[in-house]
């Protein structure tokens, strides 16, 4: 997890702050409604003391209206008493906060209202209500008693309705700044999210254009392959740089327009693996591309098997590398390995092979191989006389005059200096090795001139015959080279068989 996050650092940091502003922004959008609600309740109350002090007074001129006329007061008595402890009760929790009882009876909590100008409202409200409300409470029923609590009450509670005004008027304008307040801070919240938004894309954008360039600057090919649909999901840039065409040509298409016939056989296979869950039989693989002019070019493929982007099937996902020139270099190791570096003829190592290969086939078949060792004569004298830049030229002549000697089923090799084997498959009769001996003998004792230098040279040639003269190749060729020597001994330039 700490290596995920590491990586993901420079996107997932923004994106985290998109998170905390979002977390911010419903926190303030909770305590915007709160807002609302208290100062709601606020100015309800407000509202419902002004109509408290109309009451109060009103039924102070009903009482005094009713005392006059003989009348019972007492119905407008318990109104007066019950409006002004509602109002009492209800101004004090305004200033000191607490439970109040709303319009349906319910109880409410009150917050203490702390602002300096609204404080400073409800305190000049209680200077003007504490006197009115203890003289109510002594109050005597008497007329003369009542007309001075009535002028007074119709005096004071004009200046206390005119502040309960200025409080309702004070409490909307404070709900206005609060609630613009916290809107300002919300648009603040909403633009921080917005950029950070903008900065994780920007971010993924960024990064997304760095892997991208990358992939277009290697030489590699990183391809997806879905393998359900069998169609590219995914391929670099870089294509176009050893195809010729570019990713939108692929992109969408089958498989088989990059690959050759059996490299997309092989890729169908591991596609049908992947589609059923299963491993990979193997993690690389050789393969054939395709290119525009329809040149093959050889290729490597690192593949593993991941899941799709929408995760629902199993992609074939490759890194394809070019290795033509690693086979070039393969090939030509291969051919410096089995061949003469003068001559261009095979050498001894792969005489060796073929000579094996040629003994197991006419083991099979029933037929006879034989093998004829060429000794050139008077080789040293040309080396001696004319130099060994000479010598090498020599025998490079005398490569392409034996070679022109042969069939197309027979092969030559350069196994020493001036030694050359030449293995003759399915022998019918001893006749046709006499007559090449002698045809590669004659073509050979012809005068060369080489570099401005006459060389004269012949060859004497022993001739060896599987089964009849050996087994295996070391049998045969020591008496073909047993041959040879009895050539040497008795003249030169001719042909011997084992005897």
């Amino acid at each position: 997890m700490f290596e995920v996050v590491k990586k993901y650092r420079h996107f997932l940091l923004p994106l985290c702050l998109v998170v905390i502003f979002d977390i911010t922004l419903l926190a303030m959008n909770y305590g915007i409604s709160a807002q609302l609600e208290a100062s709601s309740i606020n100015i309800n109350i407000a509202g419902r003391q002004r109509m408290l002090s109309q009451k109060m007074t009103k039924s102070l001129l009903l009482m005094h209206y009713q005392q006059t006329q003989g009348a019972n007061t007492e119905a407008a008595h318990r109104e007066l008493m019950e409006a002004m402890a509602l109002f009492d009760q209800t101004l004090n929790a305004m200033i000191n906060g607490g439970e109040k009882l709303n319009t349906n009876n319910q109880l409410i909590q009150i917050n203490q209202l702390t602002e300096t100008v609204i404080h400073k409202t409800l305190t000049q409200a209680v200077a003007l209500w504490e006197p009115l409300y203890r003289s109510i409470q002594q109050m005597q029923l008497s007329e003369s008693a009542l007309e001075q609590l009535v002028n007074a009450m119709v005096q004071d509670n004009l200046q206390l309705l005119a502040l309960m005004n200025q409080l309702t008027n004070q409490l909307e304008a404070s709900a206005k700044r609060q609630t613009y307040l916290l809107r300002g801070l919300q648009t603040i919240i909403v633009i921080l999210i917005l950029l950070s938004f903008a900065m994780a894309i920007n971010r993924l954008i960024r990064r997304e254009q760095y892997f991208s360039k990358l992939m277009e600057k290697s030489s590699d090919i990183v391809i997806g392959i879905n393998s359900a649909t069998s169609r590219i999901t995914f391929i670099s840039a870089s294509v176009k740089l050893l195809l010729q065409h570019d990713e939108m040509y692929y992109l969408g298409q089958p498989y088989h327009r990059l690959f050759n016939q059996e490299s997309a056989t092989r890729i169908s296979h591991l596609l049908l693996l992947a589609k059923k869950f299963r491993p990979l039989p193997y993690n690389r693989c050789e393969v054939q591309l395709v290119r525009a002019d329809n040149a093959l070019i050889d290729a490597e493929m690192l593949l593993q098997l991941n899941r799709s982007e929408d995760g629902r099937t199993i992609e074939l996902s490759a890194d394809i590398r070019d290795i033509t020139e690693r086979k070039q270099l393969e090939l030509a190791l291969t051919e410096m390995a089995h061949k003469d570096s003068l001559t261009g003829l095979a050498n001894r190592a792969q005489f060796n092979l073929m000579a094996e290969q040629a003994i197991l086939q006419a083991q099979r078949k029933g037929t006879s191989v034989a093998m004829m060792f060429i000794d050139l004569d008077d080789f040293k004298l040309v080396n001696d006389h004319c130099g060994h830049h000479v010598g090498d030229a020599l025998l490079i002549e005398v490569a392409q005059r034996i070679c022109q000697r042969l069939r197309t089923t027979d092969t030559i090799f350069r196994i020493g200096g001036d030694e050359f084997v030449v293995l003759v498959s399915d022998v019918l009769q001893i006749q046709h090795l006499q007559m090449v001996g002698d045809k590669i003998i004659d073509a050979l004792s012809e005068n060369m001139l080489i570099e401005n230098c006459p060389c004269q040279v012949g060859a004497s040639i022993g001739i060896a015959c599987y089964p009849e003269d050996g087994q295996d190749i070391d049998a045969l060729l020591k008496a073909a080279d047993e041959a040879m020597y009895r050539v040497k001994q008795s003249g030169k330039n001719a042909v011997s068989f084992v005897a």
